[in-house]
């Protein structure tokens, strides 16, 4: 019988190895290096471009395709569908240089600049097939991801996937949004605006009276 013990002494194996790996093998590389200067590049030069006015709504937006991403992630590399064999972190998933930066990051750039669904879904083809086919492969030959029980075109259609998802959930809480504040500017007008019954009442009292 299989024990969380045993699992728990897999889990263990396998940390030491790949921190073993990671810090006499991977650390301070070339590679490793140039993964870390990709990242650096990529949150400087996005959020350089990013229109400052709309961060609110893009960050959030950034954060869903982060969120997805790495949900992805973790069932891909649990399932073996694909391994990184020079993370930046002995860590698994290597959630950095996809899921929190390459991914989210010129995601975010699109999202600013498609403001209708039909850009919109131009756009993230044109990235996902890029991600997908030009720089997924580059990553690979690189050494820096290792395609197991993977393809590109799967690479693709889940970049896709996740952006129309992302699309889908922001305009759907802008629209909430947008319709609980229109109720409440209807409700705080009409409490504005709202006749003052009782004095009218107390003055025709007096005239009776009178």
């Amino acid at each position: 019988m299989i024990t969380i013990e045993m699992i728990n002494q897999a889990n263990y194996t396998l940390h030491n190895l790949m921190v073993t790996k990671w810090s006499t093998q991977d650390l301070f590389s070339i590679k490793w290096w140039g993964e870390i200067g990709f990242v650096i590049i990529s949150y400087i030069l996005c959020f350089s471009l990013l229109d400052k006015t709309r961060l609110t709504k893009t960050i959030l937006y950034g954060s869903l395709i982060s969120v997805f991403s790495v949900v992805i992630e973790i069932v891909g590399c649990n399932s073996n569908l694909w391994a990184y064999p020079l993370p930046i972190l002995p860590m698994v998933p290597n959630i950095f240089l996809l899921d929190i930066t390459v991914i989210p990051l010129y995601y975010m750039l699109i999202y600013q600049r498609a403001y209708s669904w039909k850009s919109y879904a131009v756009w993230n083809i044109g990235a996902s097939a890029f991600l997908g086919f030009v720089f997924s492969p580059l990553v690979v030959s690189l050494g820096l991801v290792q395609l197991i029980q993977w393809n590109y075109v799967n690479t693709f259609l889940i970049i896709a996937f996740v952006g129309f998802l992302a699309k889908a959930v922001i305009s759907l809480i802008i629209s909430f949004e947008e319709q609980y504040q229109a109720k409440q500017q209807v409700w705080q007008t009409s409490v504005l605006f709202q006749p003052a019954v009782k004095p009218l009442d107390e003055e025709s009292d007096k005239k009776n009276e009178n």
